[in-house]
């Protein structure tokens, strides 16, 4: 490799290596993007309400789901909190509104964008009572400048108003009171507020005594749904459906009350189990965002550490540049001593070989050190990884749990992507290796002995698979299905019993793993 070339290596590692900063960086390389906003803008006025005095606000309908309705909120600011009482008339059934709206939520939108839920708003049964007295609520709300609007919602514990706006305040035309135009982005996603995973019951429409509450529990459902909370949160889940199943039993008996305090559970279970899909969700995201930033880092890391060898690797020629240029002139002054001088070179020619020699063992020595600091980082990454990790005298014992299945009826069994970038992770450290694993799934005590060894057969070529498709060789990876012999918990409880059903994966002893990776 002649100098020029080494130069322009070493300024590749470099250039590789800024490249790679202002990829986790960003913030030093540009700007940042200016916060995008929503694609819908709902314009109305914002009023600051003053201290200790009654303000009576016009309350109108929008154009597109209100055109009828009309209203008005007294407002009162007394010390920290601001009392509202809203009276609206003709407002629509809420399934009118949008296919998936059960309900009216009245909401206090400040200018700088919180929103604040206030309450539901439930309008008379009776269409004629309602159009000659409305429906009257009364809240109150920790702020004094804001924007009242209703909306139509799946159910009441909504976090944020949906785009469904059936009616909102009017300006007041008074002194002491501050008016402002006020915008309010609406965020989320629309798909939800349009989608109906099921049909509204035909008795919410007929029975004017239908509990709302049904209606809110099986919409909160839907939206738990389409958040993935059967996977993310299914006890939850779970619960909600039973809830919701014993509301709707209690109203067909005709105890209606109790059928809406049950329902009332629904709602909150599935709303619950929602915002725990989403978190969840988010939280997945950003461990996928860590680990691609991790390998970037690796990667960096990586070639900033082959920088020493190549400067050595260049000051070495340069050395032996040297040598050879003060020899070849030696040559040329002293050709008449070419016999005698000889010897000499052949001398320096034996020097420079073991030199040469010695250098790549030093270098065969440090990469071999960092495959061996690569071994153990890996190593302790899948101990954190898979957490449930343990040593034995059959050598480390990673485990999958039964959370790291997805098991669903008339559904191939699968992976998590949990356990696939656990799974990715042994796949590297096999690579690097070289060594076996020994794969053995357990089950619990339920079911005959020949489904359990099907289950236990499922899971372990589920694994096996997953190995081999990224490039493990069948003959390092074997299969075993255990049953449920040795059980981690007794399977007298659901707890024990998902403990038991799990895959474990036994690599060997890392002395073994020593002696492996030594042999060249």
């Amino acid at each position: 490799m002649t100098e020029p070339t080494m130069h322009h290596r070493i300024g590749r590692l470099f250039l590789a290596a800024a490249l790679s900063l202002a990829a986790l960086c960003p913030a030093a390389a540009q700007q940042l993007p200016p916060v995008p906003r929503s694609d819908v803008t709902f314009r109305t006025v914002t009023i600051r309400y003053p201290f200790d005095r009654e303000v009576r606000v016009p309350m109108v309908g929008t154009q597109r789901f209100g055109a009828n309705v009309s209203g008005e909120a007294v407002v009162e600011r007394r010390s920290s909190i601001t009392k509202i009482s809203l009276t609206l008339k003709r407002l629509p059934r809420p399934a009118t509104v949008g296919p998936m709206a059960a309900t009216y939520v009245m909401w206090a939108v400040t200018p700088e964008g919180i929103c604040d839920n206030l309450g539901e708003y439930r309008k008379r049964q009776s269409d004629t009572l309602d159009g000659w007295f409305g429906s009257e609520i009364s809240t109150t709300t920790r702020h004094r400048n804001f924007s009242l609007i209703v909306t139509a919602e799946p159910h009441y514990l909504v976090t944020s108003p949906s785009r469904l706006v059936v009616a909102a305040n009017a300006e007041v035309r008074t002194g002491q009171v501050f008016v402002a135009d006020n915008e309010i982005d609406f965020s989320g996603d629309a798909d939800v507020e349009n989608r109906i995973v099921s049909p509204e019951p035909p008795a919410a429409g007929r029975d004017p005594r239908y509990p709302p509450e049904l209606l809110q529990a099986q919409r909160a459902r839907d939206i738990a749904r389409y958040y993935e909370a059967d996977q993310l949160a299914p006890q939850l889940m779970a619960a909600a459906g039973d809830a919701f199943a014993a509301a709707e039993d209690l109203y067909r008996r005709g105890r209606r009350d109790e059928a809406a305090e049950t329902a009332d559970t629904a709602i909150r279970l599935a709303e619950r189990a929602r915002r725990i899909a989403t978190a969840r969700r988010a939280a997945e995201r950003r461990r996928q965002e860590l680990a691609a930033k991790d390998d970037v880092i690796a990667e960096l890391q990586d070639r900033v550490g082959q920088i020493p060898t190549l400067q050595a690797q260049l000051d070495n020629e340069r050395r032996l540049r040297r040598e050879v240029e003060a020899d070849r002139e030696r040559l040329r002054d002293a050709y008449n001593r070419l016999a005698a001088d000889k010897t000499q070179g052949d001398a320096n020619t034996a020097s420079l070989r073991e030199e040469i020699r010695r250098l790549r063992s030093e270098l065969d020595r440090a990469q071999a050190a960092t495959r061996e600091a690569r071994i153990k980082a890996l190593r302790e990454e899948l101990a954190r990884l898979f957490g449930d990790a343990r040593f034995e005298a059959r050598g480390s014992v990673l485990v999958l749990p039964d959370s790291d299945f997805i098991t669903t009826p008339r559904q191939p069994m699968a992976l998590t992507p949990a356990a696939m970038a656990k799974l990715d992770r042994l796949v590297e450290f096999l690579r690097l290796t070289e060594a076996a694993v020994r794969i053995e799934a357990y089950s619990d005590n339920t079911g005959t002995e020949q489904s359990r060894q099907d289950f236990c057969r499922e899971r372990g070529q589920l694994v096996l698979g997953y190995l081999t498709a990224r490039g493990i060789p069948t003959e390092r990876v074997q299969a075993f299905a255990m049953g449920n012999t040795n059980p981690r918990q007794p399977n007298t409880t659901p707890r024990g019993r998902t403990a038991n059903r799990r895959v474990e994966l036994i690599l060997p002893p890392p002395s073994e793993l020593e002696s492996a990776t030594a042999t060249p």
